[in-house]
């Protein structure tokens, strides 16, 4: 098993252990538990939903792992890693580094890492979750949660195979753990298998939303809907991208959160907009048990200051706003989104917090750093001074479900007026008519920055990453990044032409 043994040297075979959770009020926050398959009792039924958190804590564990994003969301020609002076590699992805592509840099390996780690143990659960369903009548009720939770594994799953081939393009599907082969897959076939697993889940899957699920935050039916929808909006499949926002949209009773400042914090965790969202918790203690996100929100965090000038908290001020997005951005007309959006260096929140720094607007970089990430002191559990402690990631939100429908509508002659403008309704501006797909794509621009790499992702599939980020040194060599360079030397059969 060389990706096991040889490529995630620390990992155990996945075939001999298995990360459990167990079950509780919040999904992902029990403490893992890693146990010998062969020692599980699987007629035991009652806990076959401990695989289905194990991945969930894989995923928040893993996924959100502060790297990760720091190098997949610097990627445009809006935001950047923003430091030089600390892990000044990452810098060399997007455009203050003129898109160089730095394999051998840690956080590279490390994303690649993380992403297959979620993979192995979605692979290993899966086969644990099917070991109860052999004890069970095929039709009853206690089957179908089994086939429902198969579908959960399988969604998380696939969201690591999105962010993989996103970041890297063709990357090997790892369909199970016995597996011997490593070659690579194009990117459509891996697109086309993310399609498909989600297809094959959504039918047996909750139809609800994840704050109204059996386990409250669980990923449902209209959360595969929605990645899958993502998926296809970057294969230009607009039919299909249709098909499913439209589920989620007329059947699925989600809503825009009415305010966009707090639907970032404590007040918006698991709201009405939420269709996938990694939970945290700090019981309600401002020390000691948290389970969290790690540095997921500390990284990114800026410094501020009372209006006095003495400290109020900050974080490592990683992940900064170009002053060319900020000078679109208020020449937009934007209010609510660039409050709610930006922190910016001599401006006030506001909760009254002054943003440390000074802003030059001719720079490349800017001390405007990611609002969304920011928790106000208000919110913080006791004298808590954490970046965003106790607050949730949230992954996938009903407003790029409309915008995906808008689009997707629109790319196919029809009107995408009514998704498009509740979108711009709730920010406060004006409604507009017989939109087109480059206002739709502006719209994603404001809506949707600094979230997951989404801008970058749509001059891509779009054909304008070149006349865009082309200024900035970017060339069609720069699409993907490389496979890290010591997973190549490990496993070979890396290199070589993908199938």
């Amino acid at each position: 098993m060389k990706l096991i043994t040889k490529s995630l040297l620390y990992m155990l075979p996945a075939s001999m252990m298995l990360t459990l959770g167990s079950c509780s009020e919040y999904i992902d926050i029990d403490t893992e538990k890693t146990l010998d398959i062969a020692a599980i009792d699987y007629t035991a039924t009652e806990n076959m939903y401990e695989p289905v958190v194990g991945c969930y804590q894989r995923l928040r564990d893993q996924g959100m792992h502060w790297a990760n994003a720091m190098i997949w969301m610097g990627r445009d020609d809006d935001m950047s890693s923003g430091r030089a002076d600390d892990q000044g590699d990452a810098l060399k992805f997007g455009y203050p580094g003129s898109y160089a592509n730095p394999s051998a840099f840690w956080a590279v390996g490390n994303l690649w890492v993380t992403m297959y780690n979620i993979i192995i143990d979605c692979n290993s659960n899966l086969e644990a979750l099917d070991n109860y369903g052999n004890n069970l009548t095929e039709g009853s009720a206690d089957y179908r949660k089994y086939m429902g939770y198969r579908g959960e594994i399988r969604t998380i799953r696939a969201w690591a195979y999105y962010h993989l081939t996103d970041f890297f393009g063709p990357c090997v599907i790892y369909a199970n753990n016995d597996q011997v082969s490593f070659r690579r897959s194009t990117v459509d076939k891996v697109y086309d298998y993310i399609i498909y697993e989600l297809q094959e889940a959504i039918p047996h899957m909750e139809a609800c939303r994840p704050n109204q699920a059996s386990h409250q935050g669980a990923f449902t039916k209209y959360t595969a809907e929605a990645l899958a929808a993502r998926v296809a909006l970057m294969q230009g499949n607009y039919a299909l991208v249709e098909q499913f926002t439209d589920d989620i949209i007329q059947n699925g009773g989600f809503s825009l959160y009415p305010d966009y400042y707090q639907l970032f914090k404590i007040p918006g965790k698991l709201c009405d907009e939420s269709l996938m969202e990694v939970q945290v918790t700090d019981f309600g203690n401002d020390s000691g048990d948290y389970v969290g996100v790690d540095q997921w929100f500390n990284f990114r965090g800026a410094g501020l200051s009372e209006p006095d000038g003495s400290w109020l908290m900050g974080g490592w001020t990683f992940m900064r706003y170009s002053p060319a997005f900020l000078k679109w951005t208020d020449d937009r007309g934007e209010k609510v989104r660039r409050q709610t959006s930006f922190l910016v260096a001599g401006e006030t929140t506001p909760e009254g917090a002054v943003v440390n720094g000074t802003l030059d607007p001719t720079a490349l970089i800017g001390e405007i750093y990611d609002g969304k990430g920011y928790l106000p002191l208000n919110q913080m559990t006791g004298n808590s001074r954490d970046w965003g402690r106790n607050n949730n990631v949230r992954i996938i939100r009903y407003a790029e479900v409309l915008l995906m429908n808008a689009e997707a509508k629109v790319r196919q002659g029809k009107n995408g007026d009514q998704p498009f403008n509740l979108v711009r309704q709730r920010a406060e501006m004006p409604a507009l008519s017989g939109v087109t797909a480059n206002q739709i794509l502006d719209e994603r621009r404001m809506e949707l920055c600094g979230e997951w790499g989404l801008r970058y992702a749509d001059l891509r599939r779009t054909g304008l990453a070149e006349s865009v980020l082309g200024k900035y040194g970017w060339s069609e060599a720069a699409r993907y990044v490389d496979i890290p360079s010591n997973q190549v030397l490990l496993t070979p059969e890396l290199a070589e032409e993908p199938m």
